[in-house]
């Protein structure tokens, strides 16, 4: 079965994807190539102000019917067991792990029942791999979790097909916590987030963005936490997920909201009010790496673009680029370096970048830097990504 799940993943990605040639060395002809790949702003999305149809059927550039490879090559990773088994194999051996089967399993089955019920684990410096569930509907659970009101808060998002433990919390939640003292809160949602009908849980978001932003409020009323200390980190239908808490939240928002490559299938045609949305918070920054699974369009106050956006520098399997986001991202919390982007402007239906301003505004890292605009950033071919200022 994994031979075949990865086989399947390869060739996928041989015929989506193309070959990245590395690192080019020519950056003015780089920027060219970035400016004529950017999307079209002019062409305005239908729909707007209208309920999208979410159909059962993929759309024709959705390649997202396969399952996701975000735990490709990657290390063996436990976590402590504490309110919940955090525990984890990972590779494409992630489909033999019990407990995820039986998530998925579960919501193949019609006459189950649905759980749309989020899960709130969080992780501190004094316990940074024994996640404690916050839980407001037992007041032991909450009134004893150990969150402080006085440090920031950092609530990450899982995607589609992952859940609590993959490798995009984890990545996050340890470089915040070697960064400093937070209140980092992983929010699961991998009782629904784990099944192989995209569209299925596509029709969820709005359900959980509402949960989400319930939770929030009560952090703010239980706990005496400012909103203003809330930064939302959510990856691929996660950012979707954060962007639909903000909505919710109106008038009061969240100061930043992450949107680590933000989910494109069957939201690339809605309305703003129905995506994630430069309104949803203080502060939106997205980046994106992948046009397979990515929204293309800006969706951000800021918005980067690394490597061009479409597909990242050795990136050869299905979901590579996608999960490449919230690793540039979990990166640039710590980096030395950090990664740096150049301001671009559409004048007269063409993309200028602004060569005197070359690699002036800084992607992601902690705190935020509120800006505004879009932007091409150029990263390294492998691990660490961040080339800083060159």
């Amino acid at each position: 079965m994994r031979t075949h799940l990865f086989a399947l993943c390869l060739s996928m990605a041989t015929i989506g994807i193309p070959k990245a040639n590395g690192v080019m060395d020519d950056y003015d002809a780089e920027m060219g190539e970035f400016m004529n790949a950017l999307p079209n702003l002019d062409d305005t999305p239908y729909g707007l102000g209208q309920r999208s149809d979410i159909s059962t059927e993929p759309e024709e550039d959705d390649i997202l019917a396969s399952l996701d490879d975000e735990y490709e090559e990657a290390k063996h990773c436990v976590w402590n067991t504490c309110d919940k088994d955090l525990s984890e194999s990972r590779g494409i051996g992630k489909f033999l792990d019990l407990p995820f089967i039986k998530k998925i399993a579960s919501n193949l089955n019609p006459f189950g029942s649905k759980k749309l019920r989020m899960h709130f684990y969080l992780f501190k410096r004094e316990f940074p791999e024994c996640g404690r569930e916050v839980d407001f509907s037992i007041e032991r659970k909450w009134r004893h979790c150990g969150f402080n009101a006085s440090l920031p808060t950092r609530l990450m998002i899982h995607g589609w097909m992952s859940q609590s433990r993959g490798s995009f919390n984890r990545d996050v939640k340890n470089a915040y916590l070697k960064k400093g003292e937070y209140n980092v809160i992983v929010v699961d949602w991998s009782a629904s987030s784990a099944n192989i009908n995209y569209f299925s849980v596509v029709k969820l978001i709005e359900t959980f963005g509402a949960e989400l932003a319930q939770f929030i409020r009560n952090l703010n009323r239980q706990f005496g936490a400012d909103f203003d200390s809330m930064y939302l980190i959510g990856h691929s239908l996660g950012a979707q997920i954060a962007g639909s808490a903000g909505k919710r939240l109106k008038p009061v928002k969240v100061n930043t909201i992450f949107a680590l490559d933000p989910a494109g299938p069957k939201f690339r045609h809605r309305g703003t009010e129905f995506r994630i949305d430069p309104s949803d918070a203080k502060y939106v920054e997205s980046m994106h790496t992948s046009a397979n699974f990515g929204f293309r369009r800006p969706t951000g106050s800021a918005t980067f673009y690394p490597n061009y956006g479409a597909y990242q520098h050795s990136c050869y399997y299905l979901g590579c680029s996608h999960i490449r986001s919230y690793q540039m991202f979990a990166e640039s919390i710590n980096s030395p370096l950090g990664f740096w982007g150049t301001p671009c402007i559409r004048d007269n239906g063409r993309w200028q970048c602004d060569y005197s301003q070359r690699q002036s505004i800084q992607m992601a890292g902690e705190p935020s830097i509120h800006k505004e605009g879009i932007f091409y950033v150029k990263t390294s071919s492998s691990d660490p990504f961040a080339l800083g200022k060159q």
